[in-house]
């Protein structure tokens, strides 16, 4: 099953626990099954328009803008409630001497935090990228924004593949 309700990476995935895995699983079923319900109304719609002639009407593309905004937003509270699930389930637990861990904090300020450190302590590119992947902390406590960092680091090291 692709998992496309969040961007977490294989290596994040990894980190969560049982019970996190299968609320990500869940969200994932629950979007997939709304993706096949709005294909659905789609073609039943089209093939109305199409049986009454009206097909090539403003009908259509207004309906389909409708469809499609109540999908997004459905989607986006199904994403919504389980990036906050995983925010606050994560493992508090862990800890590192190397900055702040605190699961209550946005995850835009934990980005700016790990990011901080990282920018402040390495001036090589290729150093600071080294240690960010072996920071194992920081694959769970910055959730979705971790391959964003993970990119620029990449980008400025000058490497190629994802570990």
């Amino acid at each position: 099953m692709e998992i496309d309700i969040i961007d977490y990476s294989d290596t994040q995935m990894a980190t969560l626990s049982e019970e996190q895995i299968l609320a990500v699983r869940e969200a994932q079923l629950q979007k997939n099954r709304l993706e096949r319900s709005l294909q659905e109304k789609f073609a039943k719609e089209k093939q109305r328009l199409v049986s009454g002639g009206t097909f090539l009407s403003e009908i259509w593309e207004l309906y389909c803008a409708e469809l499609q905004q109540a999908h997004d937003e459905e989607v986006a509270n199904i994403r919504d409630g389980l990036l906050f699930y995983l925010r606050f389930a994560q493992k508090s637990e862990s800890t590192t001497d190397k900055y702040t861990v605190d699961y209550s904090l946005k995850m835009e300020e934990r980005y700016a935090i790990v990011k901080q450190y990282y920018d402040k302590t390495y001036a090589d590119p290729m150093e600071r990228y080294k240690a960010f992947i072996a920071d194992e902390v920081a694959k769970a406590y910055m959730g979705e924004y971790y391959p964003v960092y993970l990119s620029e680091l990449m980008y400025l090291a000058g490497v190629e593949e994802t570990p």
